[in-house]
């Protein structure tokens, strides 16, 4: 019997007799064309079943995955049915309107946000989308201020929902656009912070712009420590408050604080060159920041809440140290912060080697022209002199009257310290452009160090006393050392000169000594000594005494001197206390 819905074949019943003599009777014919039939239809019943079944299984999962997606969705998104009730709504969604998804499920916008309602018009909107059947795309919005819950700037998407041609309802999608308003506003403000940095070239006026940039955007009160030219401590350059009437308790709190200390967080952003950043002051650590009871009062009475410290680094090189203080107690800051403010000190440290170049600029052309200025001079001295001798000895030879033996030694005695003193200073030139070409070489030999410095003496014995010097040698035993003897000599000879300048009347202490495997040379005076300031900076070039020696030299003579004992191998060093004197210290390696 054919298995028959309609006109679709389902299949076939197979009715079989074994009994012999046995037919089916056409009642039994009518029954099981019946069952047939009522088979087809249990048949066709289980079929449609199962593909329910299937349809359902399929619709549920991609619920599910619906479901899912709407949720991992970083994008806010809903469903507005035809009376503009929230149908669905996802966690982004909900988190940005500030209310949970119950609270949004058959109500209106007017009545989960009155306030955005009133402010924007939204179910307007939305009723237009839907009757139009346009979307309405990245309309900028700010959902408003709630208790607890601040602005919240969103661009939102509008949307008609169709199915068949038939509008369902509006579909929303909303993006907050907080982090990506702060990057803008970020980037507006370093770009502005740039042009703001880079408008002066003076430093100081530069690490003052520095702190008041860092004040409006990022803290209360801001810092800027600067190293100092030794490299050995910390100097405060720049301090700025948002607000001014905070300043005063700043200054005080600064001025009671001690001086950055190894171990201490901003010498170690100093050493380090890493940033340290303090989410959290606690009472604890003002107690221990405090030198104090006074000191403690003032930190309690400004209260920081959050400290950042960054370092200044240009070239490689950490020029100082940027420090933010927050006191707002909503305010902590976070990675996030230490991030925008180190790209700010790197702006602020590029800022500040430029104004540093400057100025290292400035005083170079200032130092050149000076030293063109003394170098003429200095020049134009020896050889005047010497024209002069020889102007007056022509004059008396054409005019017939021969100069006396007496006076033509004078002349010639003149004529050759003149000669001397123009030599000494086109080799200094000399000498200063190979340093600086790298061509300076040495012609090595075993010398007695203590030989050359007694054959120096008896060659300056003259000049020692025009001078009304004593040298005072302590040079006995032999000290051999394989040296260019005539650059040693050099050297000594600048040191003695300066110490016949420098100290007239007073003895000059000339020693050589053996020290491990050194050799060290020294040439001590008792004339006004050299500042702790002037130390520093006494062996570089063009740099000259002051008072009436800074026009009598051109400032090369212990740069030239230092050069040629690292040339060696060796240095040359100074020990000096204002008003007792100097000692110069030359060390060469002896072998």
């Amino acid at each position: 019997m054919p298995l028959v819905l309609g006109e679709r074949r389902l299949g076939v019943i197979n009715l079989v007799l074994f009994t012999p003599g046995r037919r089916y009777t056409e009642q039994e014919t009518k029954y099981a064309e019946e069952l047939a039939r009522r088979v087809s239809f249990v048949v066709e019943h289980a079929r449609l079943y199962r593909e329910a079944q299937g349809a359902l299984r399929a619709r549920d999962t991609s619920l599910a995955l619906l479901e899912a997606f709407l949720a991992a969705s970083p994008v806010g998104m809903g469903f507005l049915d035809r009376e503009l009730r929230y149908v669905h709504v996802n966690p982004v969604l909900a988190t940005i309107n500030g209310k949970t998804r119950e609270e949004h499920l058959g109500r209106t916008v007017h009545e989960v946000l009155p306030e955005l309602e009133r402010s924007t018009h939204v179910e307007a909107l939305l009723r237009g989308v839907m009757e139009s059947g346009e979307p309405l795309l990245n309309r900028e919005n700010v959902v408003p201020a709630r208790p607890d819950i601040p602005p919240r700037p969103v661009r939102t998407s509008f949307f008609p929902v169709k199915v068949d041609g038939e509008t369902l309802g509006v579909g929303v999608t909303v993006l907050d656009t907080t982090e990506e308003k702060r990057v803008e506003g970020g980037l507006r403000f370093l770009a502005e912070a740039t042009t703001r940095l880079s408008s002066s070239l003076d430093l100081r006026a530069t690490l003052e712009s520095t702190a008041r940039v860092v004040a409006e955007q990022l803290a209360d009160y801001c810092l800027v420590d600067v190293r100092s030219e030794d490299g050995q401590r910390l100097e405060r350059m720049a301090v700025a408050a948002r607000q001014p009437g905070t300043s005063p308790h700043l200054e005080e709190a600064m001025r009671m604080a001690p001086p950055p200390r190894p171990g201490s967080p901003l010498w170690e952003v100093l050493k380090s060159g890493r940033p340290w950043l303090l989410s959290e002051v606690t009472e604890a650590m003002l107690d221990t920041a405090a030198s104090q009871d006074e000191h403690l009062r003032v930190l309690r009475e400004l209260r920081p809440r959050s400290v950042m410290m960054v370092p200044l680094i240009a070239r490689e090189r950490t020029l100082g140290v940027l420090t933010v203080l927050s006191l707002e107690t909503a305010r902590r800051y976070t990675e996030r912060d230490l991030g925008f403010l180190e790209d700010l000190a790197w702006r602020a440290a590029l800022a500040v080697d430029n104004a540093t170049l400057f100025q290292q600029a400035a005083r170079a052309v200032e130092a050149r022209d000076e030293f063109v200025a003394i170098a003429t001079h200095e020049l134009r001295t020896p050889l005047s002199a010497l024209s002069l001798q020889l102007v007056s000895l022509q004059r008396a030879v054409d005019a017939g009257n021969m100069p006396t033996p007496e006076r033509l030694k004078q002349s010639l005695v003149m004529a050759q310290r003149q000669t001397e003193r123009l030599e000494q200073l086109v080799n200094h030139l000399l000498d200063v452009s190979r340093i600086s070409t790298g061509r300076l070489e040495l012609e090595l030999e075993e010398v007695d160090l203590s030989e050359v410095v007694r054959r120096l003496v008896m060659r300056f014995e003259e000049k020692l006393a025009e001078a009304g010097c004593v040298a005072v040698v302590d040079a006995d035993a032999p000290v051999r050392a394989r040296v260019d003897r005539l650059r040693v000599e050099q050297v000594l000879m600048n040191l003695l000169s300066n110490a016949m300048k420098y100290a007239p009347g007073q003895p000059v202490e000339l020693s050589v000594a053996r020290q491990g495997t050194e050799a060290v040379l020294g040439v001590r005076d008792y004339g006004p000594g050299i500042s702790p300031e002037a130390q520093a900076r006494v062996f570089e070039r063009y740099q000259r005494a002051s008072g009436r020696h800074s026009r009598e030299s051109l400032g090369l003579g212990l740069y030239v001197a230092r050069q040629l004992a690292r040339a060696h191998g060796g240095e040359l060093s100074v020990e000096s206390t204002p008003g007792q004197g100097s000692l110069f210290r030359l060390r060469l390696p002896l072998g």
